[in-house]
């Protein structure tokens, strides 16, 4: 008897089921091969359209659809070759001769009739989106004619304000899956040549940020340039932004009523119409454009730009179908700018699916950043942060000496940065200048004040200075937390409950998750200052030994070991 490998190369229907098993595997190039295999001892139609489908997640689509073809040339009546067959057409562009094909089964299956569902719907959307649909197409055409290279991945519409790029087949890791030329990069230095450019770089203008507003620049001029080089790259950018707080009406901005992300919204407003009245009065042509089109520049340019490395000097760029992947933590992808290739490229961190949306990561921010620049929130955000207000109080006889300590000339209020994370380092800041706020003991203070001059000494970074200015600090900061949290029209569970009954717009929906974040970190701390309080009331062994017993207390170890360690170390 031949051995088991030579009885399946014989036989057509154990290779079929080993292609079967490959299939089921994602071993789809094996897969072909053995259907193959199986072809050339027995023609049916189960494995032309089984290797029907392994070609189409190879991205061989015309094989794929030759093969449907005689799989039902055999049985007519074949009905999941007819579906495969609607899936071939769908994925070559072709989506009503696809629901044209399922509309001739008789008697569907649940998966053709699925199928057929969601391809009414797409049809619908594709009859809405036709204008959105030829500007994919001009820019797709714009970048293959510049050499550009994206055969594995495609644009994808998931709503109507909703677009990403996704894996038209299986992509594995390391894999390149874009290459972006040069030429069809919009870099700083490329915006810096523009006459507008050249006039602000000559007046010395003091902008917010000047890499932006040299690229918003440059975006307006090409916009409004008839036959500019760009316009496929323009026309599919997004119109307007409304999911950006900066364009919110005040129904939107009821929702963030009681929140310090306002005065975020206010002063970046400000800060853009600061920066078009410095460019419009240094360069009088620049009139021409309105605050509201500078706005959408300056939007575009700071949630799509990629900071870059060409040829060892840091600049950033725009770069096409680049910046139309969403962001997801932990990245799926990596990117750079390679020399070699003259170029900007992506390749793929793990392996990506067929169908599977491809991210990239735009980092650790929180959802005030996000909101801000990108106009979207990222729902139980680790890295979210909550803008606080400190007062001093100016009728303290020692605050001339505080803002000797701390190093700098305050103007009050200041405004700190608050984390869930007590080792940040903006939550030390924060800590370090509350500590030197409630000082009450000259002696105390002078002492900080000859430390001031030692080459480690650090104000923000101030560590406890005793127990009872200890004690102050965790008073003054839950009262700070307390007033915060009272600007707020509703509190942290209510928010939830409407976040779990209520149909929301994206708009009110990240606001409330915006909100719900800040309001998350004031709780932490107010939460923290009352059992600091009591502790710190009567610091000794026995209580720490209590304290630290309670699990509901893991969480405030790291900051009491260093109070222990300062009680060990006689700071008081």
């Amino acid at each position: 008897m031949p051995p088991k490998s030579r009885r399946s190369e014989l036989n057509p229907n154990l290779l079929k089921e080993e292609g079967n098993t490959a299939f089921l595997n994602r071993q789809y190039p094996k897969a072909i091969s053995l259907y193959s295999k199986a072809l050339q001892l027995e023609e049916n139609p189960i494995s032309y359209n089984n290797r029907s489908q392994a070609y189409l997640y190879t991205g061989e689509l015309e094989l794929a659809l030759q093969d449907c073809n005689k799989a039902l040339q055999m049985n007519p009546n074949y009905v999941k070759a007819t579906t495969n067959k609607a899936q071939v057409l769908y994925e070559m562009g072709y989506l009503q001769q696809a629901i044209e094909c399922l509309e001739s089964i008789n008697n569907h299956t649940p998966e053709s009739e699925l199928l057929l569902n969601q391809y009414y719907q797409q049809s619908h959307k594709t009859l809405l989106d036709q204008a959105e649909q030829d500007r994919q197409k001009r820019l797709l055409e714009w970048l293959k004619i510049g050499k550009a290279i994206f055969p594995k991945i495609k644009i994808e519409c998931y709503s109507e304000d909703y677009r990403g790029v996704n894996a038209k087949q299986t992509i594995n890791a390391k894999e390149l899956i874009l290459f972006i030329p040069k030429s069809h990069m919009i870099t700083l230095e490329m915006a810096k040549e523009t006459t507008v450019a050249k006039k602000m770089m000559q007046f010395r203008l003091d902008l917010l940020s000047p890499k932006h507003s040299f690229l918003s620049t440059f975006l307006l001029q090409e916009k409004f340039r008839p036959n500019s080089f760009w316009k496929p790259y323009i026309d599919i950018l997004p119109s307007s932004y409304p999911s950006f707080p900066i364009f919110f009406n005040n129904s939107d901005l009821e929702w963030l009523k009681g929140s310090p992300f306002l005065k975020q919204i206010k002063d970046k407003l400000a800060d853009l119409q600061k920066d078009y009245n410095d460019i419009c009065n240094a360069v009088p042509e620049f009139t021409q454009y309105q605050f509201h089109e500078f706005c959408w520049a300056r939007m575009t340019a700071s949630s799509r730009i990629f900071g870059i490395n060409i040829n060892g000097v840091k600049t950033d760029a725009f770069v096409p179908l680049a910046d139309m992947l969403n962001h997801k933590r932990p990245k799926l992808t990596s990117w750079c700018y390679s020399d070699e290739k003259q170029g900007f490229i992506i390749e793929t961190d793990e392996k990506i699916e067929r169908g599977q949306m491809i991210f990239d990561s735009y980092g650790r921010k929180c959802n005030s950043r996000f909101f801000l620049n990108y106009g979207f929130v990222v729902e139980g955000n680790d890295a979210n942060e909550v803008n606080l207000t400190v007062e001093a109080d100016q009728n303290d006889p020692l605050l001339q000496l505080k803002e000797q300590a701390i190093k700098e000339s305050l103007q009050w209020p200041k405004n700190f940065k608050l984390l869930m994370d007590t080792d940040e380092t903006a939550v030390m800041d924060f800590m370090s200048h509350i500590r030197i706020l409630v000082i009450r003991d000259e002696a105390q203070l002078k002492l900080l004040l000859n430390q001031r001059n030692s080459q480690n000494f650090k104000s923000t970074k101030t560590q406890p200075l005793g127990i009872y200015n200890e004690l102050e600090m965790w008073k003054m900061v839950g009262r700070i937390c307390k007033k915060t949290i009272k600007q707020y029209p509703t509190t942290f569970e209510q928010d939830q409950e409407i976040l779990s009954i209520c149909e929301l717009t994206t708009n009110q929906r990240n606001c409330l998750i915006l909100r719900m974040g800040e309001k998350e970190i004031l709780k932490f701390y107010f939460q923290f200052s009352e059992k600091m309080k009591e502790l710190l009331s009567n610091f000794n062994q026995q209580e720490i030994n209590i304290f630290i017993s309670k699990e509901e207390n893991s969480k405030y170890l790291n900051y009491i070991n260093k109070v222990i360690m300062l009680q060990n170390q006689n700071y008081q």
